[in-house]
């Protein structure tokens, strides 16, 4: 209530009553501030978050009600928040450094899909620039388009792959190297009915999950790699197993292909892995296995191979087709349906306010 909440403060408290979690946000002309709510339990001393518990007393929530299902919950100091901060990015991304993720996110890593919106943000405000109202807007349009794994992670991938002597290697890693530059975007502005840099974009999508195998299941052995997917699925892809929702890249191992490939390449890491991964820490073995992967792609990378035997596109007499393989579904209603429309990775909603003035 605007009436009771004048301040970043009076929001943040008011905004801590609320039992559920979420992300809340607040502007005014003056400031703005970030507070994530929810009855966060408070747990015993010397209990792990990571490892099962017995259910005894001393193991469970501090003043835990099996009954009313409550418990003694964290104060607000202990809850994610900032007031005036230059920006505030939040795209389901993890609230803020060293904040737990609840015990069934897996996703949360080095990489996540808020990226290329806070890229956009922070060349948009850097020095002393300010961003229009169409500036932002672009931004997030621009962000929307962007493949992750080929911003975040392809270009350490193409490093460490180097220049193969093989010419359809080469030619498969030179076609990549010039989408990446281009902004590893899956549009087409021109709207000639195919992706710019389709080829690029279909030779990852048939790549990614033989790159992730090579990269990790050598280490892991087949049962781990397994087991690691039904936590955290490989890929979250524009088509989403099928369901055409256009969120994408929500989860997916691309931290986990980041963080190993710039170690292995020597770059700067916070919270290194116990170990690198890929080729078993020799940059050789690496580049190697991730060659001999891409090769495998290149042989089942058609686009019946890799888009063909979607029902929406079977629908739409379009089976096989790239951009509709990603193309985002409306659910009709009533009677009348939508046809579909270019891939976005849209969030739930999105406005643009500008606050002129002070209550």
């Amino acid at each position: 209530n605007p009436d009771k909440m004048k301040t970043p403060k009076a929001f943040q408290r008011a905004a801590y009553k609320i039992g559920y979690t979420f992300n809340w946000l607040y502007v005014d002309n003056k400031h703005d501030a970030y507070f994530n709510s929810g009855n966060n339990p408070v747990r015993p001393a010397g209990v792990n978050p990571n490892f099962p518990v017995r259910a005894r007393k001393q193991f469970v929530w501090k003043g835990f009600n099996p009954t009313a299902f409550t418990a003694r919950y964290t104060p607000a100091s202990q809850h994610a928040q900032v007031v005036d901060q230059d920006y505030i990015t939040s795209w389901n991304n993890k609230q803020a450094p060293g904040t737990r993720a609840s015990d069934a996110q897996w996703g949360f890593s080095s990489v996540y899909r808020v990226m290329p919106l806070s890229d956009r943000v922070q060349k948009g405000i850097r020095g002393k620039r300010k961003m229009t109202l169409v500036d932002l807007i672009n931004a997030m349009e621009d962000a929307g388009t962007v493949d992750l794994r080929g911003a975040k992670a392809l270009p350490l991938a193409l490093k460490a792959i180097g220049t193969p002597s093989d010419p359809a290697l080469r030619s498969a890693v030179s076609k990549l190297r010039a989408w990446v530059r281009a902004g590893s975007h899956r549009r087409d502005r021109d709207n000639n009915g195919t992706y710019e840099h389709s080829d690029a974009v279909r030779i990852l999508d048939a790549w990614w999950p033989l790159w992730m195998k090579a990269e990790f299941a050598g280490k892991l052995g087949k049962p781990l790699y397994d087991g690691v997917q039904d936590m955290l699925p490989l890929d979250n892809p524009p088509n989403n197993h099928g369901d055409h929702l256009g969120s994408a890249y929500q989860d997916g191992w691309y931290g986990y292909a980041s963080k190993d490939l710039r170690t292995l390449l020597g770059q700067k890491v916070r919270g290194k892995y116990s170990r690198v991964y890929c080729g078993g820490g020799k940059l050789a073995r690496c580049r190697s296995a991730l060659r001999s992967s891409l090769k495998t792609a290149l042989s089942q990378d058609s686009p019946a191979q890799v888009y063909g035997g979607d029902s929406v596109c079977k629908s739409a007499g379009r089976d096989g087709d790239q951009k509709c393989f990603d193309a985002v579904r409306q659910r009709p209603l009533g009677a009348i349906t939508m046809p579909l429309i270019d891939w976005i990775n849209r969030p739930t909603f999105q406005q643009v306010v500008e606050i002129q003035g002070h209550r």
